[in-house]
């Protein structure tokens, strides 16, 4: 067993690893006049990893999820989870004043983390951003490159 810090910091390596890879993915993705604008990593449930992928041009914002093998995912329910704890961990992150210093995976335990030490003030900044939540998945559905199942 590893010592803590010694721990993390490999998980990070590991991590910094997987992105390359899936940025690699996602931008072969990429339509003409595309590129990748953001990757988050998520574990909305159940430790199953996926990474919401952002791709931006002139005139529009489009996504695709894509699973740790680089596979986009069609799975309705699943983009719809993945991209809600992404945007509530980012929200929390904000409200607790925390910048993460390397990447990170959104995740329930992220978020219940980063409550238990904002306080309050990161509870009421999730509770209030519902509904801006849920027009960012209406808006990744609306935007998807694929179609959902």
């Amino acid at each position: 067993m590893f010592p803590f810090d010694a721990e993390s910091k490999l998980a990070g390596m590991s991590l910094d690893r997987d992105l390359r890879r899936i940025a690699e993915a996602a931008a072969r993705r990429a339509a003409e006049g595309e590129e990748v604008a953001g990757i988050v990593p998520a574990e909305p449930a159940g430790g199953l990893r996926v990474y919401v992928c952002a791709y931006g041009s002139e005139d529009s914002t489009s996504w695709l999820v894509l699973d740790a093998t680089g596979v986009p995912v069609s799975d309705r329910a699943l983009i719809r989870d993945a991209v809600s704890i992404a945007a509530l961990c980012e929200v929390a992150e904000e409200a607790a004043g925390v910048e993460p210093d390397s990447a990170r995976v959104a995740s329930p335990g992220l978020l219940d983390e980063l409550g238990a030490d904002g306080g309050p003030e990161v509870a009421e900044a999730v509770k209030a951003a519902a509904g801006t939540v849920d027009e960012l998945v209406r808006d990744v559905e609306r935007g998807y490159k694929l179609p959902l199942s």
